[in-house]
């Protein structure tokens, strides 16, 4: 029996560059299909050729034995193929249902006009299949990243997809709504849907997928089904080594007290946070959705404010905070669900490093280019970025996205780190090049709050781990109490 989607011989090229080399790949109806590989390996290209965004230079498509031509999106669409890409791409002023059904509203037959009531209903029908306990009409912008997630799962659900194409769709979210993707994945095996499941982490390809493609520079090196390779087995065919310990945490000698925060309040959203971070330390910031971690670090960094009751930050007491003020005092903000708001996007890497401390490469008011490229290089050059200081951070894989924020922010010699969700949708290799980097910055003195959903890189990587809900600081543990359960407790209401 033949395959419901095969891809054959795929060769991709921009300009000299070979991404893809001869590439087959197929897919099942009623099949998850995996396919892993480091940044870079050309997965998310072989699937962009796929939803008719690049034109493949060599192979051929077949959807149920039909030769096929996708010379663009729209066409994939009518062909019953839907992407779900890494980056959120709704229109944030827009609401739910607005989002789910632009450019193919439903109109009504006798007067032509857009068939509201039908959208908002049906909207409402996949919110509840989803669980989620939100209005159809609720604006896409006061929804947490993992909702927003679910809105762009909803949309390509409502395309009526044969093949949907999910590019890291567990990035940023929480355990429960983990559990609520793969209910919803299942549901569509039984409708015949074959999904391509593009993931980084490996333990959910063991639980969720059916087959396994590995991607390794452009070449499909090995496909076989889940169920006849071990977890450190495909990390190894992935990256082509060993990989001694995935959370590579030093135990550092922790110093004086950077940070305290005393009974700190933002508008009901965050209550009577109570927290302190000492030099060396990272401290793991977790909870489900909507918990308040973000909301937490928008108010330290001063992007949301004024705040209630006070905090303490290198010894000075402050009632109020802004970016400019915390960066002058050693606090950063890296943010981790989209590149997009880390850095400057179709600009060279060296002007997002330098963007941070513009006074290091200046004199009296004018840029020194060349001092600037001497510092972009040297970060580049220490975080292993391997390229050069004028190339597009566009061009980089989402991996080295990352080191580049990491870079803007020791250019601004940041001294308490809040770090979002530093290792989400990058391969396993780039995250233990990301915790090694962590574990640099601890060692030289420097303090962190780590934001993440993965509850294995929070216990891993932390000294204290801090579980939110609903807004407030339900506990604390030390590393060596902390397990999956007693976080799950606590966050999901527990006390």
């Amino acid at each position: 029996m033949e395959n419901f989607l095969q891809m054959k011989g795929i060769t991709k090229r921009f300009n000299d560059n070979v991404v893809l080399n001869q590439i087959d790949f197929s897919a099942d109806a009623g099949q998850v299909h995996a396919l892993i590989g480091e940044n870079g390996a050309g997965k998310s290209t072989l699937m962009k050729v796929l939803a008719g965004l690049f034109q493949p230079d060599e192979g051929s498509i077949y959807i149920d034995g039909e030769l096929v031509s996708i010379p663009n999106p729209k066409e994939a669409q009518e062909l019953g193929i839907a992407m779900i890409y890494q980056e959120i791409r709704l229109f944030q002023d827009l609401d739910i249902a607005e989002n789910v059904f632009i450019r193919r509203e439903p109109i009504k037959r006798w007067n032509r006009l857009i068939d509201w009531d039908k959208a908002y209903r049906e909207t409402r029908k996949y919110l509840d299949d989803f669980g989620l306990n939100i209005n159809a009409r609720t604006p896409v912008k006061s929804l947490s990243s993992g909702q927003q997630k679910f809105v762009e799962i909803i949309k390509a659900l409502s395309h009526n997809a044969k093949i949907i194409i999910m590019d890291e769709p567990t990035a940023a979210l929480t355990e429960q709504e983990i559990e609520t993707l793969f209910k919803v994945i299942r549901d569509l095996k039984k409708l015949g849907v074959a999904i391509i499941y593009i993931s980084h982490r490996i333990e959910e390809i063991i639980q969720i997928a059916d087959q396994v493609t590995i991607i390794r520079d452009g070449e499909s090196v090995q496909t076989c089904s889940v169920n006849e390779m071990e977890l450190n087995d495909l990390v190894k065919v992935m990256v082509g080594k060993e990989l001694a310990d995935r959370f590579p945490k030093l135990k550092v000698k922790l110093g004086k007290e950077v940070l305290r925060l005393e009974n700190m309040s933002y508008y009901g959203r965050i209550r009577n946070i109570n927290l302190d971070v000492k030099r060396g330390e990272i401290i793991g910031l977790t909870g489900l959705s909507g918990s308040g971690r973000r909301t937490l670090a928008k108010v330290l960094f001063g992007i949301n404010g004024p705040f209630e009751g006070s905090m303490v930050l290198q010894g000075k007491s402050y009632t109020s905070m802004t970016p400019h003020t915390a960066k002058k005092n050693g606090l950063c903000y890296m943010t981790g669900i989209n590149t997009e708001e880390g850095l400057l996007s179709n600009a060279p890497i060296g002007q997002n490093i330098s963007l941070t401390n513009l006074e290091r490469i200046s004199s009296f008011g004018f840029l020194n280019t060349e001092k600037e490229r001497w510092f972009a290089q040297d970060l580049i050059e220490r975080l292993d970025i391997e390229s050069s200081d004028d190339e597009n951070v566009n061009n980089l894989s989402g991996g080295k996205q990352k080191k580049v924020i990491f870079a803007k922010w020791l250019f601004a010699n940041a001294k308490v780190m809040i770090i979002e969700e530093p290792t989400a949708g990058i391969d396993i290799g780039s995250k233990i090049d990301i915790y090694n980097m962590m574990n640099e910055l601890v060692l030289s003195g420097a303090s962190i709050i780590m934001i993440s959903s993965d509850l294995s890189e929070i216990m891993g990587m932390s000294d204290r781990i801090a579980v939110m809900y609903n807004g407030e600081i339900r506990n604390v543990f030390q590393r060596e109490e902390a397990t999956q359960e007693k976080i799950l407790y606590y966050a999901s209401g527990g006390k």
